[in-house]
């Protein structure tokens, strides 16, 4: 794939486990990628600025802060759901360090750890996080972070806000699978519709096996990377 708006720079200060929080089963995205697809998105929004930025499928948040730390200037909101409980405790624990306080707590917690056990990881981490921190803007980003079966009907009415862009990594493979098992995963793009703007992108990355499609929307582009596939769309107009 050609990268057309995310570098091959080195992203180590946004490593799963260093300053982002990391546990056993919780899946990772690529955050080359994962600009790369915010960077796309951008360009079909047609504005970058102030923007809400969903992801229904979560995780541990670990795509979401990586995309709130890399665009401070132009994401002024996140917010995440996931039908796992422990999925969003994890979560709401990442996205708290996109705020000061929570980043100097998580900081605090970093010297500590040095200053108790004296391991290079810890410097590493605790430095990385200091790093974060310069990058931050004074108020940090604001989060959402709700339990909420994305494929059930009606799930996310009344949600309290609208995204302009929605960023989702479905489950699949051996580290994560659909839990609800009520709707076809097909329906995602349905489902979305009430947190949704006339104007919002939707960027799903999926294996190549998982299909989504609605006569409500339109898809602006497809293509694959590797083992995945992401396909961007937009509502009809």
């Amino acid at each position: 794939m050609q990268y057309r708006h995310c570098e091959n720079g080195r992203f180590d200060d946004l490593a799963c486990g260093k300053v982002l929080i990391g546990r056993a089963g919780s899946a990772n995205f690529p955050v080359r990628l994962a600009q790369e697809l915010f960077g796309r998105c951008l360009e079909r929004l047609g504005r970058s600025s102030g923007l809400c930025v969903y992801d229904p499928c979560c995780g541990g948040g670990y795509m979401l802060a990586a995309l709130g730390f890399l665009n401070p200037e132009k994401i002024a909101a996140l917010a995440a759901s996931d039908i796992s409980p422990k999925a969003v405790a994890l979560a709401r624990d990442n996205l708290a360090l996109l705020t000061r306080d929570g980043l100097e707590k998580r900081i605090a917690r970093l010297e500590e750890l040095c200053a108790l056990y004296g391991k290079e990881s810890h410097k590493e981490a605790a430095a990385a996080a200091k790093r974060l921190l310069g990058g931050l803007g004074a108020d940090g980003i604001a989060r959402r972070v709700f339990q909420a079966d994305v494929l059930k009907p009606g799930a996310l009415d009344g949600q309290g806000f609208r995204a302009d862009v929605v960023v989702a990594d479905v489950p699949y493979g051996s580290l994560a699978s659909w839990q609800g098992g009520r709707e076809s995963a097909g329906s995602l793009l349905d489902r979305l519709i009430p947190v949704l703007k006339e104007d919002s992108v939707v960027a799903i990355c999926a294996n190549k096996a998982q299909k989504f499609a609605s006569p409500r929307f339109v898809r602006l582009e497809k293509q694959a990377v590797g083992k995945r596939a992401f396909a961007i769309y937009a509502l009809a107009k």
